[in-house]
């Protein structure tokens, strides 16, 4: 009987899911009528009682918006004088004049042209100039300023500025007017955010905002019974192509006066909403919002989002009891990718769905070359819809539209499922030392952490690396705006980054600047930065000269002698002995130096009468899993030093026991004082060795391999120079010069020292097989209890001495 009683009640629930107004099989079909004023008239025949549009606790039906666009249109004619192609500008709020003005202009056969209602005097008069706009809409807020700025610009004398308090439509007909535009006529200029300079503005038709609502309408099933919510400012994009949406499928548009964290889904609850589009931090800010008992009273049947972060999706889903799917698209293409609703797999996996039926999509290199899956490349897109071009910047449009292919200036990865992966923006990068950086990665990492509400990455010019990472971060309420809570968050972010990508610079701040789309403004975020400089954590501590961070405490010291980086272990009271810290800061040091962009070689020495004592004993592995850190923090080392584009040296000062003599077989020369002394007591002490004595050491010494780890010598300067692991001795005095010359021996001008040096050292398969060989002998070391019984027969053996 229950077996029987559950189809049932399936079929029940699927039968009150609303029919969608275009079926998902339509998608590429072109849209049965052609212009947005065209769609607003079939509308309002079919349903001109249905309500159409909700402003706070308003709103207006169909046919009311019908009429009330249609006499507003017969002003601007008949009062205002405009013509087809004429330009009206509108600068308010999210009030219902907004898109009244719109499509009253649209009717008129006018071009809007969107002004974001929070812009001053500069950019006013700059985008009303190179609009050429004849009238603006406005409220009396910002009439005065917009009279203000009309005056002082001669060629903006004939500008026309209309309150809508009083549009002055009443007396007007409420049919209609003659003019009748096509889908090829043009509807806005839509001006982009602009990172740079002044924005442009994107020339976009009938078509593309038709196009644009009737697609989203097949990929969100949407029908009549839907309620659609908007909270972005209607200056941008999203809450037009929400409209075109509206019209498309017969539901309502429900618009708040702006976005708020804490109180959006109190509004989606007492709209009844069953659909809303997010973007940018707002899915972040939305679900850094303490949980609520109502979370899942809601009507929600589907949310779209650009950027949804991979950490939280399934959380967002889980909590708020909707599927997320990601959209992708620009104010300058629409829409070009689309996540399926019914793809359950796309959940937290990043994929930005894919191309539309109208769309094509490639991912490509600086030349234009194909990239195969996997590879990193920009996003370029065809198809419709799409904009005609930039106004009045012919050149800009050259650049971008390129033989029918838009160049999104979006990095991406062609997934092995089909879909796009976002890596970054092209111009959103930090480039340190070599490598590229993409911000949106490291933003990713902070904005998981519990105690950040949002994070915005910067490029930190550096002397050396050419740029340094910095993370503005905002706390979450409660969280203390100190070091201490810096080196947390970075800390926790660097267990989910590579290490060239984790902050250097931390800086706390208590908002950010956005644009309409709720992005953080990065320009305007610097100039805040620059204009009222805040408290920034340098989280790399002191910098040598050659611009490469030292350890925690100073542990390693950073110079640059004649153009060549010298890395000194500086714990001499410790006989320099390394940490798992201190290994894997001396492994960044190395990197950071061996890319050859701003030092010719790479020299490591030690302060004091050792090189190194090599493991620190004191802070040993307590189980396997801390110990399989240490092999890796010596493998670490490793894959540094082979890997460099420069001669590595080490300049080997006195002692050099266990793991720091097995670092120095890693380099390319060693050069020892007379007090050099090399010593591998492992094999003694049931600790296994690492790769350099495995591997690299039968290279160096040869037969004498076998005889120094299974014997454990003392082997003083004179014999190792003997048998080849040294290659010099000299004076203490002349040693880190004389390792410095060697160094610029081996890098003439015009040299080709990094081929040779990927040549002649082993190669890193070698070296990772000799790693896996290690690691099991390590694994097999600790589960005997050999380990544990050498370090407490050291440290007896040690206690019996003093």
């Amino acid at each position: 009987m229950v077996v029987k009683e559950t189809p049932q009640r399936e079929e029940s629930a699927a039968s009150r899911r609303p029919q969608p107004a275009v079926r998902p099989e339509q998608m590429g079909e072109d849209p049965p009528t052609a212009t947005l004023t065209a769609l607003l008239a079939v509308r309002t025949r079919r349903s001109p009682d249905r309500e159409f549009l909700r402003f706070e606790d308003r709103s207006w039906t169909f046919a009311e918006i019908d009429a009330w666009t249609s006499r507003l249109a017969h002003r601007l004619i008949e009062r205002d004088g405009v013509q087809p192609g004429d330009r009206v500008a509108i600068m308010l709020p999210n009030i219902v004049h907004w898109p009244v003005v719109w499509l009253a202009a649209l009717k008129a056969g006018a071009v809007a042209v969107p002004v974001n209602a929070s812009y001053r005097r500069a950019d006013l008069a700059f985008l009303l100039r190179d609009s050429g706009a004849r009238v603006v809409f406005t409220d009396h807020e910002r009439a005065g300023l917009l009279k203000e700025v009309a005056g002082a610009q001669a060629d903006l004398a004939g500008l026309r500025v209309v309150d809508v308090a009083d549009d002055g439509s009443a007396a007007f007909p409420e049919t209609a007017p003659a003019v009748r535009p096509t889908a090829e006529t043009l509807a806005n200029l839509q001006y982009t955010s602009g990172t740079t300079g002044f924005p442009k503005a994107c020339m976009l038709t009938h078509d593309y905002w038709v196009r644009l609502g009737w697609t989203c309408a097949a990929g969100t099933g949407l029908g009549a019974d839907d309620v659609l919510l908007t909270a972005q400012p209607f200056s941008y994009m999203d809450p037009q192509w929400n409209t075109a949406l509206a019209l498309t499928v017969g539901a309502p548009l429900v618009v708040l006066p702006r976005f708020s964290a804490s109180g959006f889904f109190a509004d989606v609850r007492r709209h009844g909403a069953t659909f809303f589009y997010v973007l940018g931090s707002m899915p972040t800010l939305l679900f850094k919002q303490p949980p609520h008992p109502d979370d899942l009273d809601n009507q929600l049947r589907l949310v779209l989002c650009s950027g949804i972060p991979t950490g939280i999706h399934a959380q967002l889903e889980e909590r708020w009891g909707a599927p997320w799917r990601e959209i992708y698209g620009m104010t300058e293409s629409g829409v070009d990718l689309f996540g399926p609703v019914e793809d359950a797999s796309c959940v937290g996996s990043g994929n930005l769905g894919v191309p539309v039926p109208t769309k094509r999509v490639r991912v490509v290199d600086p030349q234009g070359g194909d990239l195969p899956e996997g590879e990193p490349g920009e996003l370029i897109v065809s198809g419709v819809p799409m904009m005609r071009g930039y106004w009045n910047r012919p050149e800009d449009t050259a650049r971008v539209l390129r033989n029918g292919w838009l160049h999104t200036g979006d990095v991406v990865v062609r997934r092995p499922d089909g879909g796009i992966q976002l890596v970054g923006r092209i111009k959103d990068m930090v480039r340190r030392g070599g490598e590229n950086i993409a911000s949106a990665e490291v933003e990713a990492a902070l904005e998981r952490d519990e105690e950040v509400t949002a994070a915005a990455v910067v490029a930190e010019p550096d002397e050396i690396l050419g740029e340094e990472v910095k993370a503005f971060v905002q706390l979450a309420p409660g969280v203390p705006a100190d070091r201490t809570t810096a080196a947390r968050i970075v800390d926790r972010a660097g267990r989910q980054l590579a290490r060239f990508k984790v902050p250097r610079y931390v800086e706390f701040v208590a908002d950010f600047p956005r644009t309409p789309s709720e992005r953080v403004s990065k320009p305007a975020l610097k100039a805040r930065a620059a204009a009222e400089p805040g408290v920034t954590f340098d989280l790399g501590a002191r910098r040598g000269s050659g611009g490469v961070s030292t350890a925690p405490a100073d542990f390693l010291g950073i110079d640059v002698v004649r153009g060549v980086a010298v890395l000194t272990l500086r714990r001499p009271e410790k006989l320099n002995a390394l940490d798992v810290a201190t290994r894997l800061r001396l492994a960044s040091a190395v990197r950071e130096a061996g890319t050859g962009e701003n030092v010719r070689g790479i020299v490591l020495t030690g302060e004091g009468r050792a090189f190194s004592a090599g493991e620190d004993l004191r802070s040993v592995p307590t189980s396997y899993a801390e110990l399989r850190t240490a092999f890796e923090s010596f493998h670490d080392i490793t894959r540094a030093i082979v890997q460099t584009r420069v001669p590595v040296v080490a300049a080997v000062n006195g002692l050099a026991v266990g793991g720091a003599s097995e670092i120095t077989l890693c380099c390319d020369a060693r050069i020892g004082t007379p007090a050099t002394e090399y010593y591998q007591p492992e094999n003694g002490r049931g600790i296994t060795i690492s790769n350099a004595s495995s591997l690299l050491l039968p290279r160096i010494v040869r037969n004498h391999a076998t005889r120094m780890v299974l014997g454990s010598p003392r082997i003083g300067a004179e014999e190792a120079l003997r048998i080849g692991l040294l290659d010099a001795i000299v004076a203490p005095e002349e040693l880190v010069g004389r390792a410095v010359d060697l160094v610029l021996e081996w890098t003439p001008e015009n040299n080709t020292t990094a081929l040779h040096l990927a040549l002649l050292r082993p190669r890193l398969d070698e070296i990772e097989q000799a790693f896996a060989r290690e690691d099991d002998a390590a694994r097999r070391t600790w589960e005997s209890g050999v380990f544990s019984a050498g370090i407490e027969g050291f440290w007896t053996a040690k206690d019996g001495r003093e």
